[in-house]
C-alpha cells in the first residue's frame, strides 16, 4: 500500500521520511520513552535512518501502518502512533510523543484517527475487526490514553515482559470495530 496521510482538526498524520530523522532521535531519546518502549539506547542517527527505512518497508510489504504525528501548523515530527501484528482482522496499536507534544491531547487524538482509519472499510481503511494495545504496567501515560480512545481493559498479564533486563507485568485492552469508542469504559486503578 503507498502511504496515507490522515488528518483531524489539528494535526497531520503522515509516514515519517529521511527528513524526520533529527525529530525521530529527539522523542527516542526521552526518558519516557525510553522507560517504556523498546527503543534502542543509544538512539541515534543510524538508528533513526533504520526506524524510517522500516516504516517505507511495512507501508509497502503491508506489515505495519506507521503514521507521523504533526501539527497541522508545524511540519515537525512529534511522535508517531502505528498499526502493526495484523492477524484474521486483529492488529495492535502504538504509540510515542516527545515531551512537546504532551499535555494537548495530540496522541489521543492521532490515535483516535488511526483507529477510525484501520476499522474503516477498504478501500478507505483497512476494515480490521479488532485492535489492541499493550503496555508494561506501570506505563500510566500510555494506559489513559488507550482509556480515551475506547479501549476496553483485557486484563494484566503478571511478570509477563522483560524491558531493560526487568521483569514486568503486562496491561492488556482492546476495541472491536463495532464498540462505541465515545465514552470510556473503567479501567482498574493500577
Amino acid at each position: 500500500m503507498h502511504p496515507v496521510t490522515l488528518r483531524t482538526d489539528r494535526l497531520v498524520l503522515s509516514a515519517p521520511g529521511p527528513a524526520d530523522a533529527d525529530d525521530v532521535v529527539a522523542y527516542a531519546n526521552d526518558p519516557d520513552v525510553i522507560a517504556f518502549t523498546p527503543v534502542p539506547v543509544p538512539y541515534g542517527h543510524a538508528e533513526a535512518h533504520q526506524f524510517i527505512e522500516r516504516v517505507g518497508e511495512g507501508w509497502r510489504d503491508d506489515t505495519r501502518y506507521d503514521f507521523g504525528i504533526r501539527r497541522g501548523d508545524d511540519p515537525r515530527l512529534l511522535g508517531t502512533v502505528g498499526v502493526f501484528g495484523f492477524v484474521d482482522g486483529a492488529a495492535e496499536i502504538g504509540y510515542a510523543l516527545h515531551p512537546d507534544g504532551r499535555g494537548h491531547g495530540f496522541v489521543t487524538e492521532a490515535a483516535a484517527r488511526v483507529l477510525d482509519w484501520a476499522f474503516a472499510a477498504p478501500p478507505i481503511g483497512l476494515g480490521l475487526v479488532r485492535v489492541q494495545w499493550r503496555a508494561l504496567g506501570t506505563n500510566a501515560a500510555s494506559a489513559a490514553t488507550a482509556r480515551r480512545i475506547g479501549m476496553r481493559y483485557e486484563g494484566r498479564s503478571r511478570s509477563a515482559v522483560v524491558h531493560r533486563g526487568v521483569r514486568h507485568d503486562q496491561l492488556l485492552a482492546a476495541v472491536l470495530r463495532d464498540d462505541d469508542r465515545t465514552t470510556p469504559t473503567d479501567w482498574p486503578t493500577p
